[in-house]
């Protein structure tokens, strides 16, 4: 059976997957004009370095037009665009950082947790310039709203819930077409709750800079802060419009879209909102729990944005991680681990996988006590293909986690503190026990580059664009006949 889909597997065509990786630098280069700004207005010593990096994606971006545009583009030749964007992306983006004097593996660090919406560092802020805070907030902010507008085209599977967002059958089947017809009603959105989170945060007695860059930091789930305490230091008011932001973001953007743009209403999307807000609830009071019958105490404020930091994993923090009692980390891991909403900014194995793999266990254990020839619903269709592909990405996920725990390990690396660390780069978190620092030797903090590049792609795209198959075998020609 394995044998027989593999002959009808396409490889995908270089030109095309270089003409995709080509307009994306062309964005990537407009983008990078609004940090650039900010650096050369502020007299920032990298306001040049960004102007360079503009050029040399323009330059990239004018390379690819001698590609023929592809009439269609298959999906491992967008997966494999994808992971190739993320990782070039992250080395021309570190080159700023490293124009205030960081060293490349913590400026190539920072900028994959950037755009990976990560949040984990290994710098200090003391002294850390607007120019610097905007830029890397800026990095955030474009890769939150990147994820989002890929997730639609991508992984949105044709059927009742893609129609009724407004998807054609043709626009499923064409990536790129998909792409073209909803990226802006998402980018939409998108700046939407961006405006009203800068304008909330400042009402709420932020000043302009923390309201601007909070923003984008929380809305995109990345957790990148101003400060070196992250958030511990600032108000209340600003804390609660924060994690109100960081929510927004980890709710799923269909669900967005649907009530902006359709009259219907979607079950599923609604259960993710009601199973993401259940999550938060059950994990403030089992945090809360464990506290006191471990005899600690936090405030309140700083439970809520614990859990709200890990469930959303956007990272935030108000106290060190590295003094919790080691049941609270347990369950941050597990809250971490299943993250926000299909489609949304967050990280995780996504709350509507971990409701599929639940259902699945169920009904493994209803089928034991059935007849051979009865068959429950989810056994085939396309419930057991979705239920499928949920398991690959969790065994992906768990695959992915053990063996960087291990590396820890080998390094002599305490055991809770190692698996929280790798969790939370793995889901794309940014929450630390303290391990990630300047000190962390390079090849730890290479491995952390990968789980956050992986947790972000979902590690599918990156099996995709190194399995050899992808690139050796028959293709279509341009315009999708075989070759």
């Amino acid at each position: 059976m394995a044998s027989k889909y593999l002959t009808m597997q396409f490889a995908v065509r270089p030109a095309v997957v270089g003409r995709l990786l080509a307009d994306m630098y062309g964005v990537l280069a407009l983008l990078t004009l609004v940090p650039a700004t900010v650096a050369l207005s502020m007299g920032s010593v990298a306001g040049p370095v960004y102007l360079k990096v503009v050029a040399a994606a323009t330059l990239l971006w004018l390379a690819g037009r001698i590609l023929p545009s592809p009439d269609r583009v298959q999906k491992n030749e967008a997966l494999c665009m994808v992971a190739l964007l993320f990782i070039s992306s992250s080395l021309l983006l570190c080159l700023p950082m490293m124009a205030y004097g960081i060293p490349f593996i913590d400026a190539w660090f920072e900028s994959v947790s950037g755009v990976t919406t990560t949040g984990l560092s290994t710098l200090s802020l003391e002294q850390a310039s607007t120019a610097f805070l905007f830029g890397r907030a800026w990095i955030q902010w474009v890769g939150g709203i990147g994820v989002v507008v890929l997730a639609l085209a991508i992984f949105v599977r044709p059927g009742v819930i893609a129609k009724s967002m407004g998807f054609s059958d043709r626009e499923m089947d064409d990536v790129v077409g998909g792409t073209r017809a909803h990226a802006k009603r998402v980018v939409l959105i998108y700046l939407l709750i961006t405006a009203i989170g800068i304008c909330a945060l400042y009402i709420s007695g932020a000043s302009a800079r923390d309201a601007i860059i909070h923003c984008m930091t929380a809305l995109s789930t990345g957790g990148f802060a101003n400060y070196p305490d992250s958030l511990a230091s600032i108000s209340n008011p600003h804390l609660v419009m924060i994690n109100l932001l960081c929510i927004a973001g980890a709710v799923s953007f269909h669900l967005y879209y649907r009530s902006i743009f359709s009259a219907g209403r979607g079950g599923l999307l609604d259960n993710q909102l009601y199973a993401l807000l259940s999550l938060l609830v059950v994990g403030v009071c089992a945090v809360s729990l464990l506290l006191w019958l471990e005899g600690s105490s936090l405030a309140g404020r700083d439970v809520l944005t614990l859990v709200v930091s890990a469930q959303t994993t956007a990272g935030f923090s108000t106290i060190d991680i590295g003094k919790l009692p080691g049941s609270v980390i347990v369950v941050l891991c597990l809250l971490m681990a299943v993250g926000g909403g299909a489609g949304s900014t967050s990280g995780g194995v996504k709350v509507d996988r971990a409701l599929l793999v639940l259902r699945g266990a169920k009904m493994s254990m209803l089928r034991i006590g059935l007849p051979d020839h009865v068959y429950v619903r989810g056994e085939n269709g396309e419930d057991s293909a979705k239920m499928q592909e949920a398991l690959t990405l969790v065994f992906w996920f768990m695959a992915a986690l053990l063996s960087s725990w291990l590396v820890f390990l080998v390094y002599g690396y305490p055991p809770l503190a190692s698996l929280f660390e790798v969790t939370s780069a793995l889901a794309t978190v940014g929450l630390s026990s303290g391990i990630t620092s300047e000190e962390l030797p390079t090849e730890l903090k290479v491995l952390l580059c990968g789980n956050m590049i992986l947790g972000r792609l979902e590690i599918i795209a990156v099996l995709v664009l190194l399995a050899p198959r992808t690139w050796v075998g028959r293709r279509r020609g341009p315009a999708g006949r075989k070759k």
